[in-house]
């Protein structure tokens, strides 16, 4: 049985300035417009790109209908159609009969469109916003770099994104526990510097008034061969630089402990336990110490598809991440609280002599392995639980869930987790719908890099919303603190050699969020996918963030569920611009009784402190006479039930008519349920089946109990 999320008052819509137009009768002739205001055009490799609009002769193109619903998209006066090339790339081809390029115009966010290819399923769209971009043809449709709009001139700027939703208090998401970061690389660096600097960095790092971290993930190293009898000396310099080669704790099987190593990682971690007592640790392994693999290198397997951890070291490699975690805490006081034995473990990308440490493991191995490392932990006497199991793609972390669950596994694992590097809304939401329903603590435990400059910083401050509306995580965790030579993948760059570092804009747009909503604040519901709403545990502030990364938005927030607004001079907000850090301002912001309007100026995020008093619904006070809902499975939290004509469908949200039910307490325990097209639902039953359709005129079935399965739900 479904069971359907009722969203309360959830109403959004989103009013149209521009061409957002989804069809054509006829072969029209326009630009094809990136929401960055840039482009399309045919690159002088024959690939699609997007381009400024001052490039001198731009190319507009002609959208030509199949009468199937998809178009080809053709330069003018030219025989060259854009068309998907390989798993990613775009090119323009001559023949616009193929799958690779034909393209469906689906309602994009907003005013925006979307370009689906028929070949694969995905969205055109680019890896940054700037000018002369390579477009690719392998996008989600989630990110603001994935859609686009038509206009008459080349230099017509994108449409003003407007609004309106209303913030719910009532309906909690989840409790947060807090952020956080792996330790894993820049902390075996930069524990190497003087004291005076890892205690500011520390600080940066931790500090209420800084990013306000908690959470902290702290790296067991394998250990390559000393004597490099199986690989390259320093071969994980390559890629990652030597920060990413990790000291392990034996040089050979029955070899007693150097506890004396990893100092550097070590100092990092104990500096955060002082200025953060009430620090949360996990502990997780990469790789197995060489001498327990099948290529007697920790990098991965000669195949990086296969196995690297022999099986008859199980016990012993569980023995080992066992051991560690009960050093620190008879040495340090640092009892981890969860324990990961794998990372992105059914990748490929694991391989002899490659940059870092990695090892693959199937399904099939972890299960074997967790069954090993289990009793292992247990009897150690420590109260720290197995973690699983950090998959890169979301999707990977979905089956490995269901794997453990049907090989009978799971109730051995304390916590999920998983990354967010690749993956959609919909695999989100699965999954928070299989830890939800096994009582799992769910973490997203690594993510990084949206793209160069501010663009990129808030395509990943999107990635993190996403990642908190659909996933629900009691915590959330940065990949790297600090890093060298770039502005994306940290939020403090930094020389290792030269023990010189600064905050990047990535840093402040991190705080918009981290600072703010706290360690035990509850996620409440928003409609809007732009924004992140919290309430403290007092039910006494609410902490609204706001992001735009396109060009001028307007958000017309409802905030008649809270009581006692205060006036506008007592809210505190806080913005992240191209030319803005964390910088204290209203401006463009009005409230206008519990109606609050913000002007967002172009690629900018604001978070706003409000004082009120607001209080958790029971559950049959969810149900209100006159209030409209989103009706959405619990298992596909992007998606509602939607009616046009006699047509009742499962849909993307797109806040529209099809998709706003009002409730009507038809006075017997009942309710009617019907749409801001008029349409009513309505069921229908005969002897071998039933139905819902929707209809204008009134019938007997079209009378609904609403049951409370799991609340919300």
């Amino acid at each position: 049985m479904k069971r359907c999320l009722l969203f309360l008052a959830t109403t959004m819509v989103a009013a149209v300035a521009g061409w957002a137009q989804t069809s054509f009768s006829e072969p029209t002739t326009l630009y094809v417009m990136h929401s960055s205001g840039n482009h399309l055009e045919k690159g002088t490799d024959n690939g699609g790109w997007i381009e400024a609009s001052t490039k001198s002769n731009p190319q507009k193109m002609t959208l030509i209908p199949d009468g199937t619903g998809y178009y080809s998209i053709q330069v003018d006066g030219q025989k060259a159609f854009l068309s998907q090339s390989r798993q990613w790339n775009t090119v323009f081809v001559a023949d616009s009969s193929l799958a690779e390029a034909k393209f469906l115009i689906e309602p994009g966010m907003s005013q925006y469109v979307k370009l689906r290819c028929k070949s694969n399923n995905k969205y055109l769209g680019t890896d940054s916003n700037d000018g002369h971009q390579k477009v690719f043809s392998d996008k989600d449709g989630s990110d603001m770099k994935h859609l686009w709009y038509f206009g008459s001139k080349v230099n017509a700027t994108p449409p003003v994104d407007t609004l309106t939703y209303m913030v719910n208090p009532q309906v909690v998401r989840q409790h947060f526990d807090g952020w956080g970061v792996s330790l894993c690389w820049w902390a075996g660096q930069c524990g190497k510097w003087s004291d005076e600097k890892i205690t500011e960095i520390v600080k940066w790092l931790v500090s209420p008034t800084g990013l306000n971290y908690t959470h902290f993930r702290y790296n067991i190293g394998g250990g390559d061969d000393p004597e490099n009898s199986h690989c390259d000396l320093h071969h994980m310099g390559r890629g990652k630089g030597l920060r990413a080669e990790m000291e392990g704790f034996k040089d050979f099987s029955g070899d007693e402990y150097h506890w004396d190593r990893d100092a550097a990682q070590r100092k990092i971690m104990l500096k955060i336990k002082e200025l953060r007592p009430d620090a949360v640790f996990e502990a997780f392994s990469n790789s197995c110490p060489y001498y327990m693999t099948y290529s007697g290198c920790c990098s991965g397997n000669v195949d990086g598809g296969k196995d690297n951890l022999k099986p008859e070291y199980y016990e012993e490699f569980a023995h080992y991440l066992v051991d560690v975690c009960k050093h620190y805490k008879d040495e340090y006081g640092i009892e981890f609280k969860t324990l990961e034995p794998f990372n992105e473990s059914v990748t490929n990308f694991w391989y002899a002599n490659g940059p870092q440490e990695g090892c693959h493991f199937d399904y099939a191995s972890q299960i074997k392995f967790i069954r090993v490392l289990e009793p292992i932990l247990k009897a150690s006497g420590l109260s720290t639980v197995i973690s699983a199991s950090d998959e890169t793609n979301i999707g990977l972390s979905v089956e490995g869930f269901k794997q453990y669950k049907n090989a009978g596994v799971l109730s051995k694992v304390g916590q999920w987790n998983t990354h967010t590097y690749s993956g959609n809304n919909a695999d989100r939401s699965r999954l928070a719908f299989l830890a939800h329903q096994s009582d799992m603590p769910l973490w997203m435990s690594e993510t990084g890099s949206g793209g160069n400059g501010i663009g990129g910083n808030l395509s990943m401050a999107q990635r993190l919303l996403d990642d908190m509306r659909y996933i629900q995580p009691e915590a959330w965790i940065d990949w790297q603190y600090m890093e060298e030579a770039n502005d994306q993948w940290c939020t403090i760059r930094g020389s290792f050699a030269d023990q010189t570092y600064a905050k990047v804009k990535n840093y402040y747009v991190r705080q918009q969020c981290s600072r703010f909503i706290k360690h035990g604040y509850d996620i409440i519901t928003s409609p809007c996918p732009k924004t992140l709403a919290a309430v403290n545990a007092a039910r006494d502030t609410l902490v609204l963030v706001v992001l735009n990364e396109g060009t001028k938005a307007i958000h017309n927030i409802d905030l008649s569920l809270f009581p006692d607004l205060p006036a506008l001079t007592s809210i505190k907000a806080y913005r992240t611009s191209a030319s803005e850090n964390l910088t204290s301002t209203k401006s463009g912001v009005t409230l206008n009784g519990s109606e609050m309007k913000v002007i967002m100026p172009a690629q900018s995020i604001m978070t706003f402190i409000i004082p009120t008093q607001c209080a958790v619904a029971e559950p049959d006070s969810l149900l209100r006479d006159g209030c409209e809902y989103l009706i959405i499975p619990r298992h596909e939290t992007s998606r509602a039930v939607s009616a046009t004509g006699s047509r009742v469908t499962i849909q993307d949200i797109d806040y529209g008519d099809a998709q706003r039910w009002m409730l009507s307490d038809l006075g017997n325990g009942t309710y009617g349920l019907q749409n801001a097209l008029g349409l009513r639902l309505t069921a229908h039953r005969n002897l071998s089946s039933s139905t819902l359709t929707a209809a204008k005129s009134e019938a007997d079935e079209q009378d609904f109990y609403i049951e409370v399965v799991d609340y919300p739900y």
